[in-house]
């Protein structure tokens, strides 16, 4: 019987996935977790197989849930479920130790077969972030300029965007981080460049355009 473990902040959301689990596994075991924090006092007390982690919500939106995460419990699978731009997010948390990234916007039939290869003990990208990586390998390191460039961002860049984007000034990403301040302009500087904006507010509004038409995170 496999044991999951859904974090998600959304009732409707974990409502949904739990119904698809149970036409694939009727008598698995299912917990539910609608903070971060609910997810850490979880890990010690049962194993869990799987962990269904939605990157934005309370106590977490930041790299480090995956650490937290493999500290209590380091074999188990945890699939990435979110709204955000799996292009821009998904390279990131794969390389910090995820098994596999799913966008909210996927197919139940997507969601099935990432599950599967979740409990198989197999990764799961999607197609499109498989392509991206795979074009970045080809790329030569100094390119000549032709064709579009993947906007990846580094885990740091990743944080720093999150804290923008909610409105964190210079000096409390300082403080948030623990970086130099002349660093957090040069990680502003690379992520405007890398994302082709020019203000927090521009950032701000592709993010959210990327993330439509869902607004469940």
């Amino acid at each position: 019987m496999p044991h999951f473990l859904i974090a998600e902040d959304h009732s409707v959301v974990r409502m949904g996935v739990i119904m698809l689990i149970r036409e694939m596994y009727p008598t698995a075991d299912i917990a539910e977790a609608e903070t971060f924090d609910d997810v850490i006092r979880m890990l010690p007390r049962q194993r869990y197989d799987v962990l269904l982690l939605d990157i934005h919500m309370p106590g977490g939106d930041n790299i480090q849930m995956i650490d937290a995460t493999r500290l209590r419990q380091p074999d188990i699978a945890i699939l990435v479920f979110s709204s955000y731009d799996e292009l821009l997010y998904a390279p990131g948390y794969l390389k910090a130790g995820a098994d596999g990234y799913l966008s909210k916007k996927s197919q139940p039939e997507e969601m099935r077969t990432a599950i599967q290869k979740m409990l198989n003990g197999e990764k799961y990208i999607s197609t499109p972030v498989q392509d991206m990586l795979l074009n970045d390998l080809r790329r030569p390191a100094r390119g000549n300029g032709n064709g579009r460039k993947a906007a990846v961002l580094s885990d740091r860049e990743t944080e720093v965007m999150n804290l923008l984007i909610k409105g964190a000034t210079a000096k409390e990403i300082k403080l948030a981080l623990n970086i130099q301040h002349s660093t957090v302009s040069t990680y502003k500087n690379r992520i405007f460049e890398k994302l082709k904006v020019s203000n927090v507010i521009e950032l701000a509004h592709k993010i959210r355009i990327s993330s439509s038409p869902s607004s469940n995170t």
